[in-house]
């Protein structure tokens, strides 16, 4: 009898192990069966608005399906136009949409410490996840598009980003994009050492050199993606304008003459 017991444990732990296999292995890998059938996901959302006042309707929409939605993020140029969801930790909406349906790829998501309301109520470092295809492809799926960034034609003409919340309507002036380490600090709502020295620490990285300064008292935005290196990270960060701020037409970047001048 105790030999049938411990076999049929033993046949459990291994079930239950070759199941944390599958799972664990799943979300390491979108280029695993289930892939090829999301590999450019149906958006959980109703739909991608064109306007501001679109973005504010679609925003309370989204609120009234999920609780969770706690903004809206629009990048021009791109199909990242979705609502941004947090939860009480990072793992919940790794894979599950704005709907909480399984989705390989996720959801646009932002950290669980952050704080949200009027730009008042933000955290010092505004973070939010999404998935990439981990092949730096411009053309994959959610965050992947990020990669666009890379571009300089896209880098310049995209001088800004849009994250709003119910409470408050901002613009941010992109000022670094970069595939950089996985710096703890890039992860933190109040990073240690402060604003200025995570943003100068990231600029040195940075594709492009933008002329946009950051100080301690700035909000930053930090978007950040999986890239081909499981060590690195694609980080794209953005200074919150004022309210009253006029909206730049093309990024202050330096023209490649005056970045080999420097050197």
């Amino acid at each position: 009898m105790k030999k049938t017991v411990a076999a049929v444990v033993i046949l459990l732990l291994a079930a239950l192990g070759g199941l944390g296999y599958v799972l664990f292995g799943m979300e390491e890998d979108p280029f695993g069966p289930e892939a090829v059938a999301v590999n450019q996901p149906q958006l959980g959302v109703k739909s991608q608005p064109k306007t501001d006042a679109d973005v504010l309707e679609a925003l309370d929409y989204e609120i009234s399906q999920n609780r969770d939605t706690i903004g809206w993020l629009k990048i021009p140029g791109t199909k990242i136009n979705n609502s941004v969801l947090q939860s009480y930790d990072n793992a919940y909406y790794l894979r599950q949409d704005e709907r909480r349906k399984y989705s390989l790829y996720g959801c646009y998501f932002a950290d669980y410490e952050c704080s949200f309301g009027t730009r008042d109520d933000l955290s010092p470092n505004t973070i939010i996840y999404g998935h990439s295809d981990l092949t730096n492809n411009p053309d994959g799926p959610r965050f992947s598009e990020l990669f666009r960034f890379t571009e300089e034609d896209f880098a310049r003409s995209t001088p800004v980003i849009t994250f709003a919340t119910q409470e408050d309507w901002m613009d941010w002036e992109v000022f670094a994009v970069a595939e950089y380490s996985t710096d703890p600090r890039l992860i933190q709502p109040e990073p240690e050492g402060g604003i200025a020295a995570l943003a100068a620490d990231v600029r040195k990285e940075s594709v492009f050199d933008y002329d946009v300064q950051v100080g301690d008292g700035d909000h930053i935005l930090t978007l950040i993606t999986c890239t081909d290196e499981p060590s690195v990270r694609l980080v794209v960060m953005a200074r919150l304008l004022d309210s009253d701020a006029e909206i730049p037409a093309a990024a202050p970047i330096a023209s490649s003459d005056e970045t080999s001048q420097e050197v």
